[in-house]
């Protein structure tokens, strides 16, 4: 399979994305990561939003309307460490509160209601509230996050003391030891987080369950693993035994690998006209019950030399 690495990432995105718009999944994340495992986040408060600002796309934006009064509450996927990924997480929160001063502003406007001087050169009134703004970094690379955590590491000063800093709220999948409350959540964290450490034994002694398809493609894309996603991709079952689907993409990979470096010999023997070698190649292949007309395609070796092949193999 000849897949495009930049349209498997994305097609990664969009399944991390999807999962995470579920309110239970969200709101499990939000109370795990933010309030030490507390049901403060109920799904039933959460409503999905427009994560677009401005001129900015979010991964997954949500108005919380709950015990604290209202909050928007985002996710952000990475792949690989971005070095200036505090500015981009302030930069992404202060348009969402632009976005609001903005429509405060154009309501003050329309209503002519601004008396003072003050409220004439705020464009608001004193007593207008903003939203506050939320965001996790959900990291999902295999190497541990080693630069800025907050606007003050990307600052090359030695007094520190009078700025205002911004530290970003970040997850480490490949570290994470969160226990989520939300099942389907905890199963994508452990089993991704035993993949990307290449933990194989580990999921094949602990994961036997069935779970969701839709969950094995999420564990698959954040693995960013494009054969094990093409894997439980084609599988025709709703429920997936994620032990099983590991076992096989690498049992096909194997052969694959097996398959491309007896190619590859052929080719040399082709090249070198030792006729032997190529017969060799052959009847290894023939052994180990490959199909004649997947033998010609991979090889492109005649029928005639090929028909050989098995004659001498009797």
């Amino acid at each position: 399979m000849t897949t495009n690495k930049n349209n498997s990432y994305t097609t990664f995105d969009q399944e991390i994305n999807t999962f995470f718009k579920d309110a239970h999944h969200f709101a499990c994340l939000i109370n795990t990561c933010l309030y030490q495992g507390q049901d403060v986040v109920k799904p039933q408060d959460l409503m999905l939003v427009d994560p677009k600002i401005q001129a900015y796309t979010r991964d997954v934006l949500m108005l919380w309307n709950g015990r604290y009064g209202s909050y928007y509450l985002g996710i952000e996927n990475q792949l690989i460490e971005n070095y200036h990924m505090p500015y981009r997480i302030l930069q992404y929160d202060c348009l969402v509160y632009k976005d609001q001063m903005d429509v405060l502003e154009k309501e003050h406007r329309k209503k002519k209601d601004l008396r003072s001087s003050e409220e004439f050169l705020s464009g608001i009134k004193a007593s207008d509230r903003l939203i506050p703004c939320i965001t996790i970094v959900i990291y999902y690379g295999t190497r541990p996050w080693q630069t800025n955590f907050c606007m003050k590491d990307m600052f090359d000063v030695k007094d520190e003391h009078h700025l205002i800093d911004f530290k970003m709220n970040l997850i480490e999948v490949h570290s994470d030891t969160h226990q989520y409350k939300d099942n389907e959540l905890d199963l994508v964290f452990s089993i991704t987080r035993e993949i990307l450490n290449g933990n194989f034994v580990i999921i094949k002694e602990k994961y036997k369950q069935s779970i969701p398809k839709q969950v094995a493609l999420v564990i698959a894309s954040m693995a960013k693993d494009e054969e094990l996603y093409q894997q439980i991709k084609e599988e025709e079952k709703e429920a997936i035994i994620m032990c099983e689907s590991l076992d096989r993409m690498r049992e096909e990979y194997g052969t694959k690998r097996y398959l491309q470096g007896e190619a590859d010999g052929l080719q040399k023997g082709k090249i070198q006209g030792k006729e032997e070698g190529v017969l060799t190649i052959l009847k290894n292949l023939l052994k180990k019950g490959i199909s004649d007309s997947y033998i010609l395609e991979i090889t492109g070796v005649s029928s005639e030399l090929l028909l050989k092949a098995k004659q001498t193999l009797n």
